[in-house]
């Protein structure tokens, strides 16, 4: 073993004397006193530290904020998206299909009280969120599963079927999709299908080939798109194509009887492609492909992160889900859906489900913004009685001035430039320095080990 121990002792000691590392080779010269041996190894040990030091801050930053968010104000040089609109109607059972369903099934509704109960239970259930599950009359069940409450719902749903107009030069299409209010149609939404009764219920995950996203420019001028006769009264949404209603966002109620004209402004940000190439807690973002930690949805937005934390909290807390959420999972999992008792359950807890906020209990929910958004900011609107029913028109009046960019400031050879320009200063070497330490440490210490004649082996 002392063989061994001198043997690898003259190893250092030739090492120190022909590294390029400085300082070093004042450590183990010949003729030194202790002392300056000892201050040497001791700015030796300072100068390994502060590089260590500052290698990490500067990893730290490559790790956490390699991106950086510009201003551009070239408003003629790009197109802004066109406001995504969802639509919410109050009306959402149509009385001739409840009317085939009671008469189908009469020996469950033998009474017209019967009737009348679950008329009140279906039209209650169908616009049931978690502002009013204690609205739904819980008294019988009907013998219906919760399993089955959206495919009743469905199946009873009234045809939403306004007429769309607009002055774009793309069409406009209307989807149904599911939301937090219930049954609701989305237009100019690349993800509102990924929610609709017919994707669920077909349990597909796969992308849908979508058509681009209407877009507007500041030479078109004022564009407006409007839906004519609605037939009943509703709730607005504006948001992002790449996104959905969150119920915890703001929304606008309008009557059955006026003419609605909302305008708004926009400010967007977009993710150049040399940002996709970071990981994801680098920029801090998600694009709309990355919906690897989602179980319901095979597309990512920060509010069906959202719904994925109420998901997560209605099990936790009250062991199911409300039925117009996704009951399957990616994994194939089937998750129980609310009855009565859940139902109660989730309004006892409404205020710190729809906020995902909470003073009193630890909430877990940790979501990314989307990388490429739109935020839209409602300017001016105005409803007037209007007698030829429900109408909404909506557009984009004043274009915004400035676009955000979110791009990479600090790359991957700024790292390796900063780390070595770091050691350098402190310890005069480079990155053959640190290869040739490698090398000696571990092919050339083994060699020298297997020397018989150690003493006449050299470096």
């Amino acid at each position: 073993m002392m063989r061994y121990l001198q043997k690898f002792q003259y190893f250092i000691v030739n090492f120190f004397r022909e590294t390029s590392i400085h300082g070093f080779v004042h450590v183990v010269s010949i003729g030194v006193h202790l002392i300056e041996r000892i201050l040497w190894l001791s700015f030796v040990i300072l100068a390994f530290y502060s590089t260590s030091s500052l290698s990490q801050r500067i990893w730290k930053r490559y790790q956490e904020s390699p991106t950086v968010i510009s201003m551009d104000r070239n408003m003629f040089f790009w197109n802004t998206t066109f406001p995504a609109v969802t639509v919410c109607p109050h009306r959402q059972i149509d009385d001739e299909k409840l009317s085939k369903y009671l008469n189908e099934n009469q020996k469950k509704f033998p009474t017209d009280e019967d009737r009348q109960e679950f008329s009140e239970f279906i039209q209650k259930l169908s616009r049931a969120s978690f502002e009013n599950f204690e609205d739904v009359p819980m008294n019988r069940t009907f013998e219906i599963e919760s399993s089955d409450y959206m495919e009743l719902i469905w199946n009873l749903s009234w045809s939403f079927n306004p007429d769309l107009s607009s002055g774009l030069g793309s069409k406009l299409t209307l989807v149904e999709t599911i939301t937090e209010l219930g049954i609701c149609y989305s237009i100019n939404s690349r993800v509102a299908v990924y929610n609709s009764f017919q994707y669920r219920k077909a349990n597909s995950w796969h992308l849908i080939p979508s058509s681009t996203t209407v877009t507007v420019h500041p030479l078109d001028g004022e564009i407006y798109a409007q839906l004519i006769n609605l037939s009943t009264a509703y709730e607005v949404y504006f948001h992002a194509a790449m996104e959905i209603p969150d119920i915890s966002k703001r929304r606008y109620s309008f009557d059955d009887a006026g003419y609605a004209t909302v305008e708004l402004t926009a400010l967007e940000i977009r993710t150049t492609a040399d940002a996709r190439d970071l990981s994801i807690s680098q920029r801090r973002c998600r694009f709309t492909d990355e919906a690897g930690s989602l179980q319901h949805s095979p597309v990512y937005s920060l509010n069906l992160c959202r719904v994925e934390c109420r998901i997560q909290m209605a099990l936790e807390l009250c062991h199911c889900i409300p039925h117009f959420y996704r009951s399957r999972t990616k994994r194939g999992r089937q998750y129980p859906v609310c009855g009565f008792e859940g139902m109660k359950c989730l309004s006892g807890i409404k205020d710190e489900i729809i906020s995902l906020h909470s003073d009193t209990m630890k909430i877990k929910c940790k979501c990314e913004e989307n990388c490429d958004n739109s935020n839209f900011f409602v300017q001016a609107y105005k409803s007037r009685v209007w007698f030829l029913g429900a109408n909404l028109q909506w557009g984009i009046t004043d274009y915004p001035k400035m676009q955000l960019i979110r791009d990479v400031l600090f790359r991957f050879t700024d790292l390796l430039v900063y780390i070595g320009g770091t050691a350098g200063l402190f310890l005069g070497c480079s990155l053959l320095s640190f290869t040739e330490f490698i090398y000696f440490f571990s092919w050339r210490l083994v060699k020298f080990l297997r020397q018989r004649n150690w003493k006449d082996f050299r470096l």
